[in-house]
């Protein structure tokens, strides 16, 4: 699998919006992150509390 930095550069873009107030689509962030979860097993540490963090505050 090919590492993208694109995928890189929407999970930074998502973070930033989320660190400065900015509205966040919360569905979209989560499955953004569960899909860099599945193409980059080694990002799962860093990935999983965004994922944790979204379905709670979905909830």
């Amino acid at each position: 699998m090919t590492f993208r930095w694109s995928d890189i550069r929407a999970l930074l873009a998502h973070l930033d919006a989320e660190a400065n107030d900015r509205a966040v689509d919360r569905d979209q962030a989560k499955e953004e992150a569960r899909r860099l979860m599945a193409l980059y097993p080694g990002m799962a540490n860093l990935l999983t509390p965004i994922v944790e963090r979204h379905s709670r505050q979905a909830a």
